[in-house]
């Protein structure tokens, strides 16, 4: 029983680290698409569009790797895709959320205030 215990142990030990290396590699492209958004002065609301794009490979590699460990683990695969899924979701939302706290602010400049428009005088009638 012990030596079963053990085995089972290293088996998902292994699993594990098969995951680290995809998430490293997703994490690291992410911090990455945050360094071109900021040299390129893009806008926070079109961050999330560009990062997924620019990961979209070491994005794949992260789910596969996600899927593979939990199917391996009881999962059915439809689930642990969506699981996946939500899991790059959430990377991609931090990433955003990072990349607008340090984001150049774009300038805004000062609009006039409204002038109130003068009353109708109807025709025929004098102030």
């Amino acid at each position: 029983m012990i030596p079963f215990a053990i085995g089972s142990l290293a088996v998902l030990a292994m699993l594990q680290a098969s995951i680290a290396g995809p998430r490293e590699a997703y994490a690291d492209c992410l911090h990455e698409a945050g360094v071109q958004a900021t040299a390129q002065k893009m806008a926070p609301d079109q961050y999330s569009a560009f990062a997924t794009q620019q990961c979209a490979a070491a994005a794949g590699k992260f789910k596969d790797a996600l899927v593979a460990f939990d199917t391996k683990n009881g999962v059915k695969r439809a689930r642990a895709a969506s699981d996946a899924q939500l899991q790059l979701d959430d990377y991609v939302a931090m990433s955003a959320e990072k990349y607008a706290a340090r984001a150049p602010k774009p300038k805004i400049v000062p609009t006039p205030a409204p002038v109130a428009a003068a009353a109708p005088v109807e025709p025929g009638k004098s102030n």
